[in-house]
């Protein structure tokens, strides 16, 4: 019986423990180190200025933010399905030098967000995944104001040249 309260004791402990380091961003791997959403201001007439042959550009960050969104919440990031990883790494790889991408920024996180995928394809690498998300997910807030559950990890080159952070 004391063994077991003592048990009880320790997980409860140490589970709130892990829990206020990680809100903290204490636990380098896990923490979010986000800027909030509603902290950015976008500079809307850059952002509009993509041209209309970028809509390919826009719904292929829309869906891919989807589909990582899937792979990596809700703590999935933490133990990933691999072989779905992978695969929808390979189809990142393999469909985003078909879209043409007018602006010289977001061609420049395309080509780095292809080789990123690339390199996932091929190893079981989390920190590579995260990364890769985090493109898909600062894009996806800031061309398609997609409200990023209110969060902004300011990565992207492109996010940097139209965002405005009030750290």
């Amino acid at each position: 019986m004391i063994i077991s309260i003592s048990l009880s004791v320790f997980l409860v402990g140490g589970g709130a423990t892990g829990w206020i380091l990680y809100q903290n961003g204490k636990i380098p791997f896990l923490s979010q180190q986000s800027i909030k959403a509603s902290a950015i201001k976008v500079n809307q007439q850059k952002v509009d200025k993509l041209e209309s042959s970028d809509q390919q550009a826009k719904d292929f960050i829309a869906e891919h933010h989807d589909l990582l969104n899937d792979l990596t919440g809700w703590s999935a990031i933490e133990h990933p399905d691999w072989p779905a990883v992978q695969e929808e790494a390979a189809t990142i790889k393999n469909t985003i030098g078909t879209i043409e991408v007018k602006d010289s920024v977001l061609k420049k996180d395309f080509k780095h967000m292809e080789k990123l995928a690339g390199q996932l394809e091929q190893t079981k690498d989390q920190a590579l995944l995260k990364e890769l998300h985090r493109y898909f997910h600062d894009l996806d807030v800031v061309i398609n104001e997609d409200d990023g559950s209110n969060t902004y990890f300011d990565v992207t080159s492109y996010g940097k040249s139209v965002v405005k952070t009030s750290k």
